[in-house]
């Protein structure tokens, strides 16, 4: 969980920007969808480990079937949530689809870049030796 806090609060601020440079850029509808499109992923990638964690924990053997599970319910979950906003046609009421997207890709690739800098320094051992 520590690692998730050192990725998700600098995810948090990256998407705090993104939002606002969309809002200063294309107005309200880009403002609206930078909001919906960063929140949305960074639920999708922060919910991950709060549920994983402790399974792995609990069982390890069961943490990949849960994995896979809860992957599969929150990218339904995503799309869902995405044609209610966006509609069929990919314009919402008032959000823009670019924006959208623009903001999901910065926030995936932000929280990956962290994420894989922050195991990168963790000291987890891996061998024991005793």
């Amino acid at each position: 969980m520590r690692i998730v806090r050192r990725v998700f609060v600098p995810t948090l601020v990256v998407v705090v920007a993104v939002i606002v440079g969309s809002g200063i850029a294309g107005g309200r509808e880009a403002f609206g969808g930078a909001a919906v499109g960063g929140g949305l992923t960074l639920a999708f990638l922060g919910a991950s480990p709060g549920l994983l964690d402790p399974v792995a924990k609990a069982s390890p053997v069961a943490s990949l079937p849960v994995a896979l599970g809860f992957f599969t319910v929150k990218a339904v979950a995503a799309v869902a949530v995405l044609m209610l906003l966006l509609g069929d046609d990919g314009r919402g009421p008032q959000l823009s689809s670019r924006a959208v997207a623009a903001a999901m890709i910065i926030t995936a690739l932000t929280w990956v870049t962290l994420h894989f800098r922050a195991l990168r320094r963790v000291r987890t051992p891996i061998y024991d030796l005793g």
